[in-house]
């Protein structure tokens, strides 16, 4: 998953250290991000300042493997139009494989500050501190502070007599198949979550919910918290049409093919488990 990547955690301790060549500075517009033309690799320190680049522009953010990360509020039409616009997704495949968590994550801070130029108390400009990874308000009288924010929500594998159920999405364009999901709502535990989702998206009811794992999910600024959970009642599902456009149930050996070999979400990690028939429920 996308973040087995062994002792190449992120480190968000704040610092403010001096950028060298082979640091990285993402570069952002939206969701897309900004590649080196020739090499598809992510901009270095050493690209900004070919570009073009103005230091003071860099925000630091993280480090990772000994690596800084840098990203740019407001990147320069001039220094975009000298790299290769690439969808979000792109990310899923840059190499090496541990530089994946950490430009997905570079993505989920760049959204969370753009999101938060402006104080959501007094309404003046917000500024990256200079102490932590944060965003402070810019007015004397204020000082409101707000930090990255992290959107839980939950996945699970629905399992009933030898089958898992499968999902496919109404709202995403060519839905791969995948399993119940959804955000926490304000007062829930994560199993009243489960029971409120797949009550919602399919009429169907669940219990012995059993936890399994979690990840960070920087492309939704989520952290996605995975269980396995047991039918129980009717197996006949009712889909709510606007999230779902399809369910049904699979044996392992009827799972449509693997949707990446090494799967780097939770969802299709947990559905190769059941494929292979080493999900908890099943021993």
């Amino acid at each position: 998953m996308i973040q087995d990547i062994g002792r190449n955690t992120i480190d968000t301790e704040f610092a403010k250290p001096k950028p060298q060549d082979s640091d990285y500075v993402l570069i952002f517009e939206k969701t897309d991000v900004f590649v080196v033309p020739e090499t598809g690799s992510l901009p270095t320190y050493a690209d900004w300042k070919r570009l073009g680049g103005d230091d003071s522009e860099l925000v630091h953010i993280f480090e990772q493997a000994g690596t800084q990360f840098f990203t740019v509020l407001d990147p320069d039409d001039a220094i975009k139009q000298q790299l290769r616009r690439e969808v979000s997704r792109y990310l899923r495949t840059v190499q090496p494989t541990w530089l994946r968590l950490g430009s997905v994550t570079a993505l989920h801070l760049f959204q969370w500050f753009q999101n938060h130029r402006f104080c959501g108390c007094c309404g003046a400009p917000m500024k990256p501190d200079g102490k932590e990874l944060a965003m402070r308000c810019t007015n004397d009288e204020c000082h409101a502070v707000t930090y990255p924010a992290i959107s839980p929500a939950i996945i699970v594998g629905i399992v009933n007599n030898g089958k898992i159920l499968l999902t496919r999405s109404s709202v995403y364009k060519n839905p791969v198949y995948a399993l119940v999901s959804g955000y926490m709502s304000v007062g829930e535990t994560f199993e009243t979550t489960v029971k409120r989702e797949v009550k919602e998206e399919t009429g169907l009811d669940v219990t012995n919910i059993q936890y399994y794992g979690n990840q960070p999910w920087g492309f939704s600024g989520a952290q996605m918290i995975g269980f396995w959970a047991e039918l129980t009642g009717s197996d006949q599902v009712k889909l709510q049409e606007e999230e779902l456009k399809e369910a049904g149930w699979y044996t392992p050996e009827e799972i449509p093919p693997a949707y990446e070999e090494n799967p780097l979400d939770l969802t299709h990690y947990m559905i190769e488990l059941f494929r292979a028939h080493k999900a908890p429920v099943q021993r």
